[in-house]
């Protein structure tokens, strides 16, 4: 275990609010504790699904912004908590995008991502999840997705 804990300079833990999410960064946490590293709880906002859609003025008018904003920072916020409970320092990361590209983009070889199988977007839940795929077959550290 003590090679495993020299691999790994940090945990990435990617959060959407979902269950699946919570569950992996949950063990994120546990992990970090076991090899004392701490955690990166990555929430990334994708804008790009409200052009997807049309849809009436009076949802266009409403402000997107802050409230995927104020979601993104209550998940993180909750995320910090946990890691607080168990002594694990986490780190909080807002970024919009994809997430799966955003994932790939911040993890390094000496990262280990934990995350969930599958996403809050209903699309997702098709397969194994879209982002979690992209995510385990392109990133340049070590995945692990839990289920």
């Amino acid at each position: 275990m003590l090679t495993m804990a020299q691999d790994f300079k940090r945990i990435i833990a990617p959060v959407d609010g979902s269950t699946e999410a919570k569950k992996a960064a949950k063990k994120a946490i546990f992990l970090a504790k076991q090899l004392k590293v701490d955690v990166m709880a990555l929430y990334v906002v994708d804008k790009t699904f409200l052009a997807r859609f049309p849809a009436p003025d009076d949802v266009m008018s409403f402000n997107w912004d802050k409230f995927l904003q104020k979601e993104a920072f209550d998940v993180l916020d909750e995320i910090e908590e946990m890691g607080n409970k168990e002594g694990v320092k986490v780190r909080k990361e807002f970024k919009e995008g994809l997430p799966d590209d955003e994932i790939i983009k911040l993890a390094g070889k000496k990262d280990l991502i934990v995350m969930g199988s599958k996403g809050k977007t209903a699309l997702n839940r098709i397969f194994l999840g879209s982002v979690s795929e992209k995510v385990l077959h392109h990133a340049a550290s070590s995945v692990l997705i839990i289920k």
